[in-house]
């Protein structure tokens, strides 16, 4: 056993001093101990699967706790396990219409659908919630009477349903469902919580009950569902939310009593304020309390030298009753109130809290003596944004995580509970961290930047970006990542071609290019120009703007440089983001004089470039276009508001491309056709960058086959550009 210590920053970055404090845990198992208990439990469940129906509430617990140990576990197999559930049901909830627990299996719905994106996944409980709101019920909660069976009438049912309907207002940007989510909720804690006792009963045949100790009947299953609940609930809440406040109070104020009256052995019993009517250390009760207040602290809503230690206790007490094949022992059966337990008796919702409890307890473990930063991310459109890019600046990070190095600088993922791979550029100040993730429409994700635990390895970038001056295929630079690959001309072709255009190669392949087609057409004469299982450059460019380039655009004349590029610098070589200068000496537009510098910038994952340019000269302002050259093999364009895009067959018969050009929010540029271009033209300052995006597709890579899938590419990348993902600190 280690002792582990975990410092906390408390503060919003922006505008705010940080405020953190030491915290000393109690004796504790490491992260792989934590791991092993964990994929033990797991695999005896696996191998001993209940005779439930599998979209009974039982199983709705259980594959939430599943689903959370999937993600972070290093087999496959569990993540395959759980979908494989989902295909069994057909994605379908429990019969009963309004019944909570017939919604809890859900949640395991839309974490799948957060990661596959099939909309078969999310369609049946959409409609489900679709028909309840359509026919809402009239029924009462009035004590006595039986008439709460379509509300959520018992407090378990805070647990089963509220997470499902907060997801699914963000996973569809419909306030509705937050809404009638809002109103039940509230409606159930007025109806059941305890003020005094900051705690619910179960139901309302409690209320007038007592043990025999003359306290309170409060059942230790049914709050841990409640506190539970609500950690799903707030983790999908955006933190600016209007109503979050009062969530985050409960949470704090329910957090507090349950520790208050926490056991010494770390185990709370069957009912809370009995302990000695049920002296049983009841493993799904505790394992719901373990993962919420693991939870609270995790995200920066529990003090931390408050709660680790009741956590810690609580995760050791768990442990003693995993049995040495893995069994959970001490699991109350299904009922309603509390009741006395064994070591024999295991349920799959007691499986399912020990697997949520464990994925907190992780983090914890993980975090050590560390400081880290809780980074926030939002996306707020209802889009899938793969291959997210998140910069976090350094003077940002070091207010923070103190003494922090690009060579020790690591991003935890709290989702998969492992490292992301990073970049640091700092090529210009202020330095900045990069690393990238995937984002389900409306999603909020966590992150902690920290300094690499040393039980953690750093992962090896699996895909990459990559550029570089190719002095042997006459001064060409190139550029490319794992999706498309490009290049601009030096000096050395000006015997042959004049121009600032951009070439578009075609790829089909993830790992890079370059490097390998150049070699090979030096030393084996392997044209790259066709393909031969990897892709080539199929576009031709000549003495135009080829694939996006920009330039002065003068008397309805792109002006083209009469020099090639005569400098270049490189800035970054990924893996997540490359980038590189090239400047190009003045020259004569119309009656202007200019030179230019062009910075590029490919990020990994994505069919665009972005590209800035800046102009000199003794004028204020220069008319400028990007664009795209226009061929007579192909009429085939598409403009909309900052975007334009062109599909043409390529030169060698290997199918057709795609090229686009999309600007951002912050430009109003003109469409037209002229000068055999199709452009965006608008009015650059001189001295001041103006920035846009180009890109390309071949109709040979998965998710091109047609134009029009084009056009949705180019106009979802708008609509990122316009809807940036907000990031918050802490």
């Amino acid at each position: 056993m280690k002792k582990i210590t975990l410092l906390i920053a408390a503060a919003v970055i922006a505008g705010c001093a940080i405020s953190k404090s030491k915290i000393a845990y109690a004796e504790g198992p490491g992260p792989a101990e934590i791991k092993s208990v964990m994929a033990k439990v797991a695999d005896w469940q696996l191998a001993n699967p209940s005779q439930r129906t599998t979209t009974d509430w039982t199983h709705g617990a259980y594959l939430a706790g599943l689903t959370a140990w999937a993600q972070m576990a290093d087999d496959a197999k569990y993540l395959e396990a759980v979908k494989a559930f989902g295909e069994k049901n057909n994605w379908q909830p429990g019969k009963r219409v309004y019944h909570a627990d017939d919604h809890a299996i859900g949640q395991m719905y839309l974490e799948m659908y957060k990661l596959y994106g099939e909309p078969k996944m999310i369609d049946p409980i959409h409609a489900r919630f679709d028909e309840i709101l359509a026919n809402l019920s009239t029924m009462t909660l009035e004590k006595g009477k039986q008439q709460g069976k379509d509300r959520w009438w018992w407090c378990d049912a805070l647990f089963m349903a509220p997470p499902v309907w907060m997801n699914m207002s963000r996973l569809t940007g419909e306030a509705k469902y937050f809404d009638f989510m809002n109103k039940e909720w509230w409606a159930t804690t007025d109806y059941l919580y305890d003020k005094k006792e900051r705690l619910y009963f179960r139901d309302d045949s409690y209320f007038d009950k007592r043990q025999k100790n003359g306290a309170k009947v409060f059942w230790s299953r049914g709050n841990g569902w409640v506190l539970a609940g609500l950690a799903r609930v707030l983790e999908a809440m955006p933190a600016d939310h209007a109503e979050r406040p009062r969530y985050e109070r409960l949470f704090k104020d329910m957090a507090a009593k349950l520790v208050a009256i926490q056991p010494e052995d770390g185990m709370w019993r069957p009912s809370l304020l009995d302990p000695a009517s049920f002296p049983v250390p009841e493993s799904s009760g505790s394992g719901f309390f373990c993962y919420g207040l693991a939870w609270g602290i995790n995200h920066g809503l529990l003090e931390g030298d408050k709660y680790t230690a009741a956590v810690m206790k609580a995760w050791q007490g768990l442990n003693r009753n995993v049995q040495t094949n893995g069994k959970l022992g001490f699991v109350q059966p299904i009922g309603g109130d509390p009741q006395m337990t064994k070591a024999e008796d295991t349920e799959i919702y007691g499986v399912g809290a020990f697997l949520l409890a464990g994925s907190e307890v992780y983090k914890l473990a993980v975090r050590q003596g560390f400081d880290a930063m809780l980074v926030t991310m939002t996306n707020p459109i209802t889009e899938f944004r793969n291959d997210e890019t998140i910069s976090v600046e350094w003077p940002k990070i070091d207010k923070s995580v103190k003494s922090l190095t690009k060579d020790d600088a690591a991003v935890f993922d709290f989702k998969t509970n492992k490292l992301l791979v990073n970049q640091t550029v700092d090529f210009e100040k202020p330095a900045a961290l990069l690393y990238q993730t995937n984002l389900a429409p409306g999603e909020i994700k966590y992150f902690w930047v920290m300094k690499k635990p040393a039980m953690l390895e750093q992962p090896a970038p699996t895909r990459t970006t990559f550029c570089r001056f190719i002095p042997e295929r006459k001064d060409d630079f190139g550029w490319e990542n794992d999706k498309v690959a490009f290049r601009i001309y030096g000096p050395a072709l000006e015997y042959e071609t004049i121009t600032a255009g951009i070439d578009a190669w075609g790829k089909s392949v993830p790992y890079p290019v370059i490097d390998k087609w150049i070699k090979d057409y030096n030393e084996k004469k392997i044209p790259y120009h066709y393909d031969h299982g990897e892709g080539g450059d199929f576009y031709k460019v000549g003495p135009t703007l080829g694939c996006g380039a920009m330039a002065p655009f003068v008397d309805g004349k792109v002006s083209i440089t009469p020099h090639n590029f005569v400098e270049h610098k490189r800035l970054a070589n990924g893996p997540i983001r490359s980038v590189f200068e090239v400047r190009y000496d003045p020259w004569q537009a119309g009656p202007l004089t200019v030179s230019e510098v062009k910075r590029y910038a490919i990020d990994l994952g994505s069919q665009m470039s972005r590209v800035e340019c800046t102009y000199s000269g003794d004028m204020k302002e220069v008319p400028v276009a990007a664009g795209i050259v226009l061929r007579e093999n192909s009429d085939k364009t598409w403009s909309d508001e900052r975007a334009i895009a062109y599909w043409l067959p390529t030169d060698f018969i290997t199918g057709n491309m795609g090229i686009g050009v999309v600007f951002g929010p912050q430009y109003k540029p003109e469409v037209l056709k002229a000068d055999s271009h199709l452009l965006l033209k608008l009015t650059a300052k001189t001295g001041e960058p103006i920035a846009y995006y180009t890109g390309s597709c071949w109709d040979k890579n998965a998710g091109f086959s047609t134009f029009e899938k084009w056009q949705e590419y180019l106009k979802l990348y708008r609509t990122r550009l316009d809807n940036p993902v907000k990031v918050e600190l802490k």
